[in-house]
């Protein structure tokens, strides 16, 4: 019979036999003294009986000097404990997730080989418009035609040099673009050999590489995803810039990968192995008379962007430099950030990064914090000038910045830099841009030679073809590793590890437990019940 029965049928003793039942309760009743005397006599019962520990040695007659002692141990052992509990839910709190590394590495074929952008320092080419000429012209005072003095100032936003001359309009429109594409060095003016995991597969260096607009000016990329899978539909491109002949959609997710039973020839491109033979290997030439002062005060050859290919590449993040005769070797460690599922239950803010369909861009389809970060760059250049540099993304109706402009750009940009500073200083993020939980990076370790072209060209042939007024470079870009570093994103605490540890330093310090629970809940509420009605009193006889 439980205890709930037990005093239900001593309740129903009582009231078939009150008499008897009185002259046992009367006893009580009379002697029953105030509420606190009953309140410490039902503190003791309980600390008597109860599985928490050192409460018993307080509550018994003992001496005083006992108590003291008692009573100062229960004082640090609860005190240690709720440090230690303090401690546990300030990590559950604020922060959630760990970053460890993962169990197994990941092999090379289930990620792509990197994107490669390739930009000459050479902004035009001096064959298709002499912008040097127009700019001594203009210096001078001389005359200049309508059209020229229109294609010098679209270009004018891709030099570095001050202007002799105030243009008429402080704004420029899509025809930038054009003019850009007219004078553009043609790739195959600056390609030599292409070769892609030692062979060209029939693939000039045109198939391969295509023509993007970033910060560096007009630059060719290989292995970036096309202009549907990197940016949202409003978006302006110009022409076939950004457009490649694969669908993401087909081949990768970013998240989870290559598909299953996709063969080799996905897209992005992926190599199966380490080492320059499974790498790509480029050959590049720079014609001397590209190299206009004028614009472009710096040196000869070339810049080089290698990164993950729904990135759109930046100057202003980091680039490698290619010199003329110049061999370089880019040797490729990748590093992998996958997230498991249960953290999509943790607030964004509390794990510190963005699932990829859990925050949309205005401009980019794939969340990345670099693409974050330039479209926030690029909301904050737009209010503070009216206008965006000709580089970023931007709707068709949105103003270009032209070279007038190029001041409060500058302005805007360090502007936009020291804000960010000063509320990651305070605490907040300006632009609200966190890391990708899942995420792919690539570290590079270059190398440079002295690359000799007349040796080179006379041991295949073609020497006084190539070698008069050429400059060439040569770069072998590959990884390092059968497989790549790889970490995970999980819960630090989860539900069940939180009540553990909970659990584990209230019983260390203690003893307490679920039962304890259960036995402070039956003190507090059905044995005051029952006492009241078994011997009149609800601290008991």
């Amino acid at each position: 019979m439980n205890l709930v029965s037990r005093c239900f049928s001593r309740m129903t003793v009582y009231e078939m036999n009150e008499r008897a039942n009185k002259e046992i309760a009367e006893p009580y009743i009379k002697s029953e003294e105030g509420y606190w005397h009953s309140l410490r006599k039902y503190l003791r019962e309980y600390a008597e009986v109860t599985g928490l520990q050192g409460f018993r040695y307080v509550a018994e007659k003992r001496s005083t000097a006992e108590k003291i002692i008692w009573s100062l141990a229960l004082i640090f052992s609860l005190g240690g404990c709720m440090y230690m509990i303090s401690e546990i839910l300030n990590k559950y709190e604020n922060s959630p997730v760990v970053v460890s590394f993962a169990t197994e590495d990941t092999p090379l074929y289930k990620i792509p080989f990197p994107a490669v952008t390739i930009c000459p320092e050479a902004k035009y080419d001096t064959r298709v418009f002499n912008y040097s000429d127009i700019f001594y012209r203009v210096k001078d005072g001389k005359s200049v035609s309508k059209t020229n003095l229109t294609m010098f100032q679209r270009l004018s936003v891709l030099c570095e040099v001050k202007y002799p001359t105030e243009f008429e309009n402080n704004t420029l429109d899509n025809e930038v673009f054009e003019t850009i594409d007219k004078t553009k060095i043609e790739p195959r003016d600056m390609f030599m050999l292409c070769s892609y995991i030692n062979e060209t597969n029939g693939l000039g260096c045109e198939s391969l590489f295509k023509p993007v607009f970033i910060d560096g000016g007009l630059c060719y990329s290989f292995n970036n995803l096309g202009r549907d899978d990197i940016f949202n539909d409003h978006v302006y491109n110009y022409a076939k810039y950004y457009e490649v002949p694969h669908k993401m959609a087909d081949y990768f997710n970013v998240e989870t990968g290559y598909k299953e039973n996709i063969g080799i020839d996905a897209y992005p491109r992926r190599t199966l192995k380490p080492g320059p033979k499974n790498g790509m290997t480029i050959l590049l030439k720079f014609d001397d008379k590209w190299h206009d002062p004028t614009c472009n005060i710096f040196f000869k050859g070339f810049r080089v962007l290698i990164h993950s290919p729904w990135e759109v590449p930046l100057f202003g993040q980091y680039y490698i430099s290619v010199p003329t005769n110049k061999y370089l070797s880019a040797v490729v460690e990748g590093e992998y950030v996958r997230s498991s599922e249960n953290l999509s239950k943790i607030k964004a803010k509390k794990r510190r990064c963005y699932m990829r369909d859990e925050y949309s861009l205005k401009y980019f389809k794939i969340y990345t914090q670099s693409n974050c970060f330039l479209e926030c760059r690029t909301n904050y250049t737009l209010k503070q000038c009216g206008c965006v540099q000709y580089f970023m993304p931007r709707e068709n109706t949105t103003a270009i910045c032209g070279r007038p402009l190029h001041e409060c750009t500058q302005q805007a940009e360090s502007a936009f830099i020291k804000e960010q500073l000063e509320a990651n200083l305070k605490g907040y993020d300006f632009c609200d841009c966190l890391p990708a939980c899942s995420n792919l990076k690539f570290r590079v370790e270059t190398s440079q030679d002295t690359f000799h072209v007349k040796e080179f060209w006379n041991a295949i042939g073609g020497a006084d073809r190539y070698l008069e007024g050429w400059s060439w470079s040569l770069m072998h870009i590959y990884f390092k590793d059968e497989q790549i570093r790889t970490l995970e994103r999980n819960e630090l605490y989860g539900t069940s590890d939180l009540i553990s540890n909970l659990g584990g330093l209230l019983g260390l310090f203690t003893g307490f437990s679920l039962l304890s629970i259960i036995e402070i809940l039956y003190f507090c509420s059905l044995r005051i019940f029952c006492n009241k009605k078994i011997y009149g009193s609800w601290s008991g006889p």
